[in-house]
């Protein structure tokens, strides 16, 4: 079991946008409801200054004030501040019902199917809770959006009464929100700024990191966060350009592109060299990387 006080919770936040605002609203409430112990800090990810709301909304916990720059530089600059063994990184639009930390933290180690060996686990998602439908790890539920009509009650009856449709509790993944072991996100340099400004790829980059040090993701799929999602404007026309920026950008990095046939559920295989390109020191540091 994580003890609370072992944790920082991270929240990026895209400052004046109004969707955002009104989930981080929810966010935070949510946060302090059900783990008002656990230290979070929100970093502000945007182009102008809003510190007369966030005063008010977070008046226990350090805010990190940044501009013109995006969500990939923000959550490192927030984690380079942190000294607690892990981290939890969760965007802005996410809400939390009672008792999530509970089941997210209580499973430190599991029995690998694959090997039939005890691994302590090191980087771990949430289930996601979308109303609409999204990546095949995700559920769909309907509780409203990030437009005023969230309805809170509906969701946490959800939760309340959510009967899991998998056997096991613990299964290959990962998404937003996640926690990880410092030590871990150190290793690989946490997010590579260069997704920045809209970060877009930028979570699969991660993802791919961890893999390549050896570490497997999970979900754990007893514990939910509602997600209002796509808040930020990352898939809007008008930001394409950013998208098609960081879909070739990371083709040139790793000298193949990636593919969303697999990528939530985390077991997908690292092609070998010479296709592979990015050979970092850490590689396999803490196990093979596909095992």
């Amino acid at each position: 079991m994580i003890k609370p006080e072992d944790v920082t919770i991270i929240i990026p936040h895209l400052f004046g946008v109004k969707e955002s605002e009104y989930s981080l609203g929810e966010c935070l409430i949510s946060l302090e409801e059900t783990v008002p112990e656990i230290k979070r800090i929100v970093v502000h990810n945007g182009f102008s200054s809003g510190e007369e709301i966030y005063m008010m909304t977070q008046p226990k916990h350090p805010i990190i004030w940044m501009t013109n720059q995006g969500q990939c530089k923000a959550v490192n600059a927030a984690a380079a501040t942190v000294n607690t063994p892990w981290i939890f990184v969760t965007n802005d639009d996410m809400v939390y019902p009672p008792g999530w930390w509970e089941k997210l933290g209580q499973l430190t180690e599991v029995i690998d199917p694959k090997t039939n060996r005890i691994v302590n686990v090191k980087c771990v998602s949430p289930k996601l809770i979308e109303p609409r439908q999204g990546a095949p790890t995700f559920e769909v539920y309907f509780c409203g959006g990030a437009g005023g009509d969230f309805d809170k009650t509906k969701w946490l009856e959800f939760a309340k009464n959510y009967k899991r449709k998998t056997i096991s509790i613990l299964m290959d993944g990962f998404n937003l929100p996640f926690l990880i072991k410092k030590e871990l996100w150190d290793t690989v340099g946490g997010y590579d700024i260069n997704y920045d400004p809209w970060g877009s790829n930028g979570d699969s980059d991660l993802e791919y990191k961890i893999r390549l040090a050896g570490v497997q993701p999970y979900q754990n799929t007893n514990c939910l966060v509602y997600h209002f999602s796509q808040t930020s404007g990352t898939f809007h026309p008008d930001n394409q350009s950013y998208w098609q920026k960081n879909w070739d950008y990371f083709i040139e990095k790793w000298g193949f592109p990636r593919t969303d046939d697999g990528i939530w559920e985390a077991n997908f295989k690292m092609p070998e060299t010479p296709i592979r390109k990015f050979r970092p020191d850490w590689e396999a540091q803490y196990g093979p990387v596909n095992k």
